[in-house]
């Protein structure tokens, strides 16, 4: 009984640390925006707007983060309409087969 307990527990931690791995990987990078586009997603029945932002590097998503106490996605997505060079601070990893992008938390304009 007692493996039986340390197995399920060890297949908890595996599977939070599974879930919780794209909040462990931040950053912040300098950026130069070169469009953006937004995507109504319907799931289940529910709707989720999604953003994406096209740098030179490479695609981000801006989407609203309870983790990171962010709920200004549109406020974010209106600077970034304005295409040029940014400083952005970003969570997660890009995973092209799954559609995963890293995920932008911060935008500062630069000159």
């Amino acid at each position: 009984m007692k493996k039986f307990i340390a197995a399920t527990a060890v297949l908890a931690l595996i599977c939070l640390a599974i879930w919780t791995v794209p909040y462990w990987t931040h950053g912040t990078k300098d950026v130069t925006v070169t469009g953006v586009d937004h995507k109504i997603m319907k799931d289940h029945g529910k709707t989720r707007d999604i953003y994406l932002v096209f740098t030179t590097d490479e695609t981000y998503k801006n989407v609203d983060s309870p983790a990171y106490l962010k709920f200004n996605s549109s406020d974010i997505q209106g600077k970034l309409i304005q295409t040029g060079r940014f400083r952005i601070s970003y969570y997660g990893f890009r995973v092209p087969i799954f559609s995963m992008y890293k995920n932008i938390t911060k935008a500062e304009r630069l000159n």
